[in-house]
């Protein structure tokens, strides 16, 4: 059991190296959470689908249930919090700043250095997810059913979330 101090400190951390948004900093909150011995990857990755299902940032939202586990209210608080505040402080910095020195060649060179990482990050997010998640062949074709629908035809996620949970009722 993670004290409510340790989850602050660790979600802080993520919160502080969360480029890219909550699906880029998924495999790197499953490494802390694993390494800590908080969760094991079955339990990660069904917090993930039901941090999906849920309204808000997959990352918040798994701060969230992952403190919640582990300490009860106040280590839902102290997870959500934190992973929050590095972000937040951010935002205001770079409000006071960004539009002052986003034209600067550097500037545009850091944001295209920062986008091929993020996408490194989700596919290694999608690895180790995909890896516990697709272990019997009714998984994987729910999986390919939902890659063809929203990249065929641009299929709501809402409707693929639905849809899928309705075919993980039929399956499994």
């Amino acid at each position: 059991m993670g004290s409510v101090l340790q989850l602050f400190i660790a979600f802080f951390t993520i919160g502080c190296f969360s480029f890219g948004g909550g699906y880029a900093v998924l495999s790197f909150l499953q490494q802390e959470v694993e390494r800590r011995g908080w969760m094991t990857t079955e339990r990660f990755a069904d917090l993930i689908a039901i941090s999906q299902s849920t309204p808000g940032p997959i990352a918040i939202n798994l701060a969230t249930f992952i403190g919640y586990e582990n300490a009860g209210i106040p280590g839902a608080l102290a997870a959500t919090i934190a992973v929050s505040l590095p972000g937040m402080i951010l935002m205001t910095l770079f409000a006071l700043f960004f539009f002052h020195f986003y034209e600067r060649p550097a500037v545009q060179a850091a944001f295209k250095g920062l986008r091929p990482a993020v996408v490194g990050l989700v596919a290694a997010a999608s690895w180790q997810i995909g890896r516990v998640s697709l272990v019997q062949w009714s998984a994987v074709g729910i999986t390919a059913v939902c890659l063809l629908l929203l990249a065929k035809w641009k299929i709501s996620p809402v409707y693929l979330v639905i849809g899928s949970a309705i075919a993980g009722i039929l399956f499994f």
